[in-house]
């Protein structure tokens, strides 16, 4: 059975590089295109645009590497019984559980693989594809904010216009609260930079509010003492589905100790511990396949039916776990739910192969 193991299991994964690769060229071919139009805008050449794309394919990759765990699957093992060889391999005794640790050798590979692309190679490739793009458009790296970053620590609200390395802040607003909530003071900066706990305004202005009057002031600095540290504000501007699980629980952490709703980070939290697992189900989903309609279905007939298959799951998982929060789906649940009724239905269909 060791050599059925790693005959079954390397089939599964040159399969699933090839789509993977194929995969990976149509969404750097997408990326590309997407960014073209910025190509002369500043340094931003064709070069650095190549660079960016690249950069970008881990990321990119990730968020389908479920998808083509299973077109990857479902060609190898389609080929396997076209060939009768899993029908030899079932004749000899070997049962569908069996089978299913064969493939399932296959399936932690491509889960630790997914693992290792979404706790490092997809945010580290994130953080220095926009660095890259930023440096060359603008002559600086910076991460502006849409709308802009709201934070809040006790009775001060920050708003921040972008980020800039080691702490510094482009663009700030920042207003101080009673404790009844009023507003007490506000302030405007072109930049700031965190240092030590302490926020320190450069060329500030701003206005005091009191009972009968109002005060205004333009110092050259101004120090406020609020505790966000660089690492926190980093994470902040990142996007959910862009951090590393640490990063998030980091973000969550913070964002508890100032009361702040934190239900989307840990959707995404929960979403990355969950992705692994969701790639090994549907390489063993694939497994009642070869016994089924697509034994005698040619390589074209089983990538159609298993790229449609994985479009309906991917639809269903963005679908559930994008309406979790709005109807108070615990973070889990949502994230969990699709691949738990998978892994349901799989043991369904095996037991009755069986």
């Amino acid at each position: 059975m060791n050599l059925i193991d790693r005959y079954i299991s390397r089939t599964i994964l040159v399969a699933t590089a090839v789509v993977a690769l194929v995969v990976a060229a149509l969404v750097a071919l997408s990326v590309f295109i997407g960014e073209a139009d910025n190509i002369g805008d500043g340094n931003f050449g064709v070069l650095q645009v190549i660079a960016y794309t690249l950069l970008k394919m881990p990321s990119n990759l990730y968020l389908v590497m479920p998808v083509v765990a299973l077109l990857g699957s479902l060609l190898a093992l389609g080929a396997l019984a076209a060939g009768s060889e899993l029908i030899v391999v079932r004749a000899s005794g070997v049962s569908m559980r069996r089978l299913a640790v064969s493939v399932s050798v296959a399936g932690v590979a491509l889960a630790l693989l997914s693992l290792a692309i979404g706790e490092y190679g997809g945010p580290a490739g994130v953080r220095a594809a926009d660095a890259l793009r930023e440096q060359a458009r603008h002559g600086r790296v910076a991460d502006s904010i849409e709308d802009g970053l709201w934070l809040r620590q006790g009775n001060i609200v920050v708003r921040i216009d972008g980020t800039l390395p080691g702490g510094g802040i482009d663009g700030i607003d920042v207003f101080r609260m009673t404790g009844v909530g009023q507003l007490e003071q506000a302030l405007s900066a072109p930049s700031a930079t965190l240092r030590d706990g302490h926020l320190v305004l450069d060329e500030p202005k701003f206005t005091t509010l009191n009972e009968e009057s109002t005060e205004t002031g333009a110092p050259q600095t101004l120090d406020i003492d609020i505790d966000i540290d660089a690492d926190v504000l980093e994470l902040a501007v990142t996007d959910p589905s862009e951090l590393s699980s640490p990063g998030l629980w980091r973000y969550i952490g913070y964002l508890d100790r100032n009361e702040i709703n934190a239900e989307d980070y840990r959707l995404a939290l929960w979403r990355n511990i969950v992705n692994p697992i969701t790639v090994w189900v549907l390489v063993v989903f694939a497994l009642p396949f070869a016994f089924g309609s697509l034994r005698s279905a040619s390589a074209g007939q089983r990538l159609f039916v298993g790229g449609l298959i994985g479009l309906v799951f991917f639809l269903v998982n963005e679908i559930v776990a994008a309406s979790g929060p709005v109807y108070g789906v615990p973070p889990w649940l949502a994230a969990s739910l699709p691949t738990i009724l998978l892994a349901i239905a799989t043991l369904v269909w095996m037991r009755r192969l069986d």
